[in-house]
């Protein structure tokens, strides 16, 4: 029997188109329509302000995604990692990403994670980090004023300084829905900025 290719690799390409609109409908289409909840959320959920929308779209730009992810595992590895003053970081969980229009919870940790780096650092560190990210290393305890070149960050010195704020103000919104920055009695820590 003679197998025609033509019609072979017709049908092939048509089962495979199949099955990803398929997996596409049961992924993006049929979850709100069977539980509308998962858009919605009793939490208290922080509503984006104008500069932290225009820092959302300087994130994405700027292409940060790439590198960086927004989502703390259930990993016992991620939570020490992400953590703050040793308190470690909760689990990423679905309400805290309910007023994003645009996920960025990312797939590569080439940088750090970014999920609960609202209030870790002030924003001044924050511009000192995007202007020379190289600076921004611990300094070596031997050598006086030489910092260790750790971060692989490229430079974004070419923003201007009110991108940079934009930028910044929607990173100190990250991990801000939940309060878990307590110590061991439940009493707040301080963070940089309220």
């Amino acid at each position: 029997m003679k197998i025609d290719v033509e019609k072979s690799l017709l049908w092939t390409s048509v089962g495979a188109f199949a099955i990803f609109a398929v997996g596409a409908v049961c992924t993006t289409v049929l979850p709100p329509i069977v539980s509308p909840l998962m858009y919605k959320t009793d939490h208290d959920v922080h509503e984006y302000t104008e500069q932290e929308q225009r820092g959302i779209a300087i994130y994405k730009r700027e292409g940060c995604v790439y590198c960086h992810t927004q989502q703390v595992r259930h990993l016992d590895s991620d939570k020490r990692r992400y953590g703050w003053r040793l308190v470690e970081a909760p689990p990423s969980e679905s309400w805290e990403y309910v007023n994003d229009k645009q996920h960025f919870l990312g797939t590569k940790r080439t940088g750090p994670d970014l999920a609960r780096v609202g209030g870790k650092y002030s924003s001044e560190w924050h511009y000192a980090h995007f202007k020379n990210p190289r600076d921004m290393g611990d300094k070596f305890p031997d050598r006086k004023g030489i910092f260790e070149k750790a971060s692989i960050m490229p430079s974004f010195a070419y923003l201007t300084d009110e991108e940079i704020a934009d930028l910044t103000a929607y990173l100190q919104t990250l991990g801000r829905n939940k309060n878990w920055r307590v110590d061991k009695d439940g009493n707040p820590l301080n963070d940089y900025e309220k």
